[in-house]
């Protein structure tokens, strides 16, 4: 991995002769001058011409004819003679003076160029060097284990300062290594038999020695693992002399809690510097014996570039300031759900936004519950379907309409039935805070009854046009029953009471549009769990019945882990999504609430697509013990701005910048 340091180190100004980063382009003159392009000519016939075969027939010069001619074309036609026929004598005065005029010409130019690319200083130390403003310093790689952990390399790639690393690979022989090994083992066994016989402890580190030795003899005969010499070096850099040695001790660190030891090239800083520069040279030829297995470790496959070919845009890389494009439904991760942890006023609601709203131009339905009122103007500017739940709101969801039938399964006599009582039982242990196994019990009883009144029973093959029974009735069928009257009293206040509204009505909303927002800002907080719990519900039963790309966006989900019910509900829908075409958005600013619950956990790992807006310093052990964050990465996001955040999206782990047109922020910026 190489970091680009042009615009650093080598700070003379060559943007007129390298544009966007390109080649050189050798400098011009006007047409009426052709002294350059002389120059080339005559240059190149003499570098690059190839002399034609002797041949056996004699052949004279016309030097009339040669001498009517160019002299760039005189001495091409003189430099592709056959050995026998070319002599210096045919070369005029003139000719000699232009190829000397031509090659001073060139070595000016080609000086000229290296001292456009040069640094304007530089000065070799002993510990370090110093290139134009920039210090250096580089290191070897002098004791690498034979096992290290896989995609080690993310902790050094996540360092978050200036480096070049470059690998130099070197196949050695199976057999002479096979040899020397066998040799080595034979003297480190000896060794262990004499102080076995001397009673003496053994040294663990001489038994791992080895173990390891034989274990690789055994997987070189077999070809499993291969041999190499490996030369691995590091040049870091930075504009102060006294943060350079600090980061050198730091890099050190980072590298010894892997198990690789690295030195400072001393003495040798400019062949260290040489050996990381894109010149494939290894100067410094300072190499350790490596197997495939460690060595594939160390490649860095998280890749920091995260762009697909379909998909939406959401931002810049950071690391390579390339663009960001990703598609949850048609990628390689293992579902479409994502996961938005954040502080309050780092930008999440601007991020979910913007992806609603880029998503919805590729076809996709989106569904929103909003907890904080967020999503209105959003929903209204792109004709969606506002849905406002509280005790004084017309919206309602009744929890005991039936689910539609899914095409592609089979049903029988009262299967429907069966899953909404189950349902209803999960809704209701969430009104009351909870059900005994006598209560469970009573409440599966009362619920049959309360459908049987409305004509639906469990030998139902198709309960469809049938009027659906509302809170009421079910309060009713408990009032009557033997050892319901406690149960019905629990349900009064959603009957008769303060609460009688949310769950007694009938159904009047629909979501057939393309953007549907749920708002529950105006219930009581004692409310919100229920209610989110029904229309995650009656969201579900539409996404099973219908199959097509959609988002559900759940904001402040820590809501749903407040009741242990509610929490298993939200985490069996992450789980199940995918085969129905549906990624699920799980939000929460509150990460160690959100983490504390028994579901936080399982549904962080069933996300793959993660995004880390800007987090606190108190919440970072907690992000960091579940996601393996690397130092750098905890830096950037506890120091991370307004709009930018850490996207995980499997194995891939990129910093990103929010990107967003003009047009795009006055349509989404919400003004609390």
């Amino acid at each position: 991995m190489q970091d680009s340091l042009l615009n650093g180190v080598f700070d003379t100004d060559y943007t007129g002769y390298v544009p966007d980063g390109g080649y050189p382009i050798l400098p011009t003159w006007k047409p009426s001058d052709n002294r350059w392009d002389r120059i080339v000519k005559a240059w190149s016939a003499m570098i690059f011409s190839t002399p034609k075969k002797t041949s056996n027939t004699p052949s004279k010069v016309n030097t009339k004819a040669v001498g009517k001619q160019p002299l760039a074309v005189q001495i091409q036609t003189l430099l592709a003679l056959p050995d026998d026929e070319y002599s210096d004598s045919l070369l005029t005065s003139e000719m000699r003076k232009y190829i000397l005029d031509t090659e001073r010409q060139y070595a000016a130019t080609l000086s000229s160029y290296k001292s456009h690319i040069a640094p304007s200083y530089w000065q070799v130390e002993w510990s370090k060097m110093q290139i134009s403003w920039m210090f250096a310093k580089s290191y070897y790689v002098h004791d690498f284990p034979s096992y290290v952990e896989a995609l080690w390399t993310r902790e050094v790639i996540g360092f978050g300062w200036k480096f070049d690393r470059s690998y130099f690979l070197y196949k050695n022989d199976n057999s002479s290594i096979q040899t020397t090994m066998r040799a080595k083992a034979t003297m480190i066994k000896a060794e262990i038999n004499e102080a076995m016989r001397k009673g003496i402890t053994l040294d663990s580190e001489l038994e791992l020695r080895y173990r390891d030795i034989e274990m690789i003899r055994q997987k070189l005969a077999t070809h499993e693992e291969s041999y190499f010499e490996l030369g691995m070096y590091l040049t870091i850099y930075h504009e102060e002399q006294d943060k350079l040695t600090e980061l050198g001790k730091r890099l050190e660190q980072v590298f010894s809690w892997i198990g690789i030891l690295i030195k400072p090239a001393i003495q040798r800083m400019d062949e260290g510097f040489n050996a990381t520069l894109a010149l494939c040279k290894d100067d410094m030829g300072v190499t350790r014996s490596a197997i495939t297995s460690s060595i594939a470790g160390s490649f860095p496959f998280v890749s920091s570039d995260l762009m697909t070919k379909t998909g939406i845009l959401y931002g810049i890389n950071l690391h390579t300031w390339s663009l960001v494009i990703f598609d949850r439904f048609n990628s390689d991760l293992p579902n479409m759900n994502s996961i938005v942890l954040a502080t309050s006023w780092a930008g999440k609601s601007f991020t979910v936004k913007l992806e609603i709203m880029r998503y919805m131009m590729n076809g996709v339905y989106v569904m929103v519950i909003d907890p904080e009122n967020e999503y209105k103007a959003l929903c209204e500017k792109l004709g969606g379907t506002y849905i406002s739940l509280s005790t004084s709101s017309t919206d309602y969801i009744n929890p005991f309409d039936l689910p539609p039938k899914i095409d592609d399964r089979e049903y029988g006599p009262g299967d429907l039935l069966r899953g909404k009582i189950l349902d209803l039982i999960w809704l209701i242990k969430i009104l009351v805070w909870g059900l005994d196994a006598m209560e469970e019990a009573l409440m599966d009883k009362a619920l049959q009854l309360t459908y049987q009144l409305k004509g639906i029973s469990l030998q139902d093959e198709d309960p469809t046009g049938k009027e659906m029974p509302r809170m009421v009735d079910l309060y009713n069928v408990l009032d009557g029953m033997d050892g319901g009257e406690q149960m019905a009293m629990k349900l009064s206040k959603f009957v008769t009471w303060s609460f009688a509204n949310i769950f007694n009505n009938f159904t009047t909303i629909d979501v057939t549009n393309q953007l549907t927002v749920f708002c529950i800002r105006d219930l009581e907080d004692v409310l919100k769990t229920p209610v989110m719990y029904n229309i995650l519900n009656f969201v579900w039963t539409k996404v099973r019945a219908q199959k097509r790309k959609r988002l559900l966006v759940c904001d402040e989900a820590r809501i749903m882990l407040q009741h242990d019910v509610s929490a298993n509900f939200l985490f069996g829908l992450v789980k199940r999504a995918r085969k129905y075409w549906l990624g699920i958005t799980t939000i929460s600013q509150d990460i160690e609430d959100f983490m504390r619950s028994q579901y936080g956990k399982p549904i962080l790992s069933n996300s793959p697509f993660q995004i880390l807006l800007k987090q606190s310093t108190t919440s970072m052990k907690v992000l960091s013990d579940m996601l393996g964050l690397s130092e750098a990465e905890k830096h950037r996001l506890v120091s991370a701005w307004v709009g930018e955040w850490l996207m995980f999206a499997g194995n891939q782990h990129v910093a990103v910048k929010i990107l967003a047109s003009p047009g795009e922020k006055d349509f989404l910026t919400t003004d609390v």
